[in-house]
């Protein structure tokens, strides 16, 4: 997709509008979803608009784009220990310009400044690939404080300099998403395997190497009982591989819940029996598995549902360390003999993701659509037929009318 390509101009495109507290300080930004090919990120362009009176004292504007790994709750810094390491971080000076920050204007951003008027200064970032994808940790229910795992957020706000305390009435903190969307590649066979253990014969394999969200995974299960035992059942399940590489190595595999299948059907297989071939289906599902906690998820942002966590791919220049959490799965078929015997077990690795967006309305818009941090309430505003403007309000407040939304074009000095 080209740089800054905007979707088909026949539906309006969707604006994430939020503003600081005091509602002199907006950003405005097309999508919150932010794509990572494995050879490049979608960049971020969007476009903040001030009230001029609140940059006449030398203020500038900073925008910045902050990635990191939260792995221990925030109450616990009280004690001088920090539980957040940055993974990476990118500012600009968005007024007055700076002549080596400048980029070209993408279309979405002509547009908006076109709309919003001289007071609107655009902003962009291109993110490398080397860093990692937005992951969260499913907390208990009723748990509070913010999960551990991999975040990114916008950040802007009014200073003289980008070492002064910022200003937090001025200040929007938008959440973002760097999610990655796994390539097809035909080449790679289905997983298969088989294993002949005491005349106990096991042979399965995958339907594809790649399953999409929603998607059911097809296990081919064949059987050839030429042992003197019975095998009693079939056990399968889908598990998640979580390893946090950043603070301190740690591994942990959690079962995935699926719906209930008649796997028994054909079962116990006697003695001598062979020929059992039977076709099991999967479906993992976060609605199944919401009171698991650890369990990954794709990085959240409030009031939106997720998914369980895509696989995580390795590029080249993403080194293992950096990756802060990793995220793999494999379908464990195991084979349960009764008191006295060990299980035949066998593992096939696949990999679960979304599917890699074709045209531009899904490139701009992204697979999931995006919410904003705060509760949606929906702007009847369409400008130019082609733009439509989603506010997001924080919780109610009371607020000295001074800090009313500017309305853009209009004389906001009191």
């Amino acid at each position: 997709m080209p740089k800054g390509e905007l979707q088909d101009p026949a539906e309006p495109l969707r604006i994430f509008k939020k503003s600081s507290l005091n509602g002199r300080v907006t950003v405005f930004l097309g999508k919150r979803d932010f794509l990572d090919y494995l050879t490049h990120v979608d960049p971020i362009d969007g476009v903040v608009l001030v009230d001029p009176e609140c940059v006449k004292d030398s203020k500038k504007i900073y925008v910045q784009v902050l990635g990191a790994f939260r792995y221990g709750r925030e109450d616990l810094d009280i004690i001088g220990l920090s539980f957040r390491k940055d993974l990476f971080s990118a500012t600009i000076q968005a007024y007055p310009p700076v002549v080596e920050q400048q980029k070209p204007l993408t279309p979405l951003q002509e547009k908006l400044l076109g709309v919003l008027g001289p007071n609107a200064y655009p902003f962009f970032f291109e993110i490398p690939p080397n860093t990692p994808s937005s992951v969260t940790l499913q907390q208990s229910p009723g748990e509070d404080g913010k999960p551990c795992g991999v975040d990114y957020q916008l950040k802007t706000h009014l200073a003289e300099s980008l070492d002064d305390k910022p200003e937090k009435l001025t200040t929007v903190r938008m959440a973002l998403r760097k999610l990655t969307y796994a390539p097809s590649d035909e080449r790679v066979p289905p997983p298969s395997a088989e294993i002949n253990k005491n005349g106990i014969k096991l042979d399965a394999s995958l339907g594809k190497e790649k399953y999409y969200h929603g998607e059911s995974v097809a296990v081919h299960i064949s059987i050839d009982n030429a042992s003197n035992k019975t095998i009693k059942k079939i056990k399968l399940n889908i598990v998640q591989k979580t390893m946090v590489t950043l603070h301190v190595l740690c591994e942990e595999e959690q079962e995935i819940k699926v719906p209930d299948l008649n796997s028994q059907e054909g079962f116990p297989i006697r003695a001598g029996q062979t020929g059992f071939a039977k076709t099991y289906h999967l479906m993992p599902l976060l609605e199944n598995n919401r009171d698991k906690r650890g369990i990954a998820l794709d990085g959240k942002l409030k009031h939106e549902d997720t998914n369980l966590a895509c696989s995580t791919k390795m590029s080249n220049c993403l080194q293992k360390e950096n990756a802060g959490i990793i995220v793999s799965y494999k379908v464990v078929i195991k084979l349960v003999l009764g008191f006295g015997s060990n299980d035949v077990i066998l593992e096939l690795p696949f990999t679960l993701t979304h599917p890699m967006p074709d045209s531009p309305s899904t490139r701009t818009n992204s697979y999931r659509s995006s919410v904003a941090d705060d509760p949606i309430i929906p702007s009847e505003d369409i400008i130019d037929d082609d733009l439509v403007f989603q506010e997001f309000n924080r919780a109610p407040i009371a607020e000295p009318e001074s800090f009313k939304d500017p309305i853009p074009g209009e004389n906001n000095d009191k």
